[in-house]
């Protein structure tokens, strides 16, 4: 198979993957706010950095992945939706794929992609955050360099306080 023919399948599979999991709201089989760390480990093996702490990382096919967890219920003061949450130490709070091979943001189709727009960082990417689905996009000069799986709207009713702002 031919380099181009390869990068072609890559790139064809990983936009399935994330668009179908942005349908579907889980991703891989882990849904935030519900799926636990043993069953992260058992679905995804054992992390490249991980222990008992707040994030694993997994260096996968599509990209690097990021698996967050609660560390208490209802703990505040945190990051995007990282905390507020009434969930048990060690369920998951949001997936990050970092991807290896970018996409262009045109081929996710996301009509009226401006009202989801977040903020631009420093660093030039913009974030785009879907609150209903729970999905957030970074985009870098129309590519696609990052997908988070969080919370979706429906998943409030878990919160521990409610109209806490986010903090990027």
């Amino acid at each position: 198979m031919t380099v181009n023919k390869s990068r072609f399948l890559l790139s064809s599979l990983a936009l399935l993957l994330f668009t179908s999991g942005a349908l579907a709201k889980p991703w891989r089989g882990i849904v935030p706010l519900r799926s636990t760390r043993a069953q992260v480990r058992k679905l995804l093996g054992k992390p490249i950095v991980g222990g008992e702490g707040v994030l694993d990382l997994y260096d996968l096919e599509e990209g690097r992945v990021h698996v967050m967890y609660a560390r208490q219920p209802c703990e505040e003061g945190l990051p995007a939706d990282w905390g507020n949450w009434r969930v048990p130490r060690d369920t998951v709070v949001n997936i990050s794929i970092h991807l290896h091979q970018e996409i262009p943001v045109k081929q996710l189709r996301i009509r009226n992609l401006e009202q989801y727009k977040w903020y631009t960082g420093a660093s030039g990417a913009t974030y785009y955050h879907d609150r209903i689905r729970g999905l957030e996009y970074q985009v870098q000069d129309g590519m696609v360099t990052a997908i988070t799986y969080g919370p979706t709207r429906r998943d409030r009713r878990l919160l521990c306080k409610q109209n806490v702002p986010l903090i990027r």
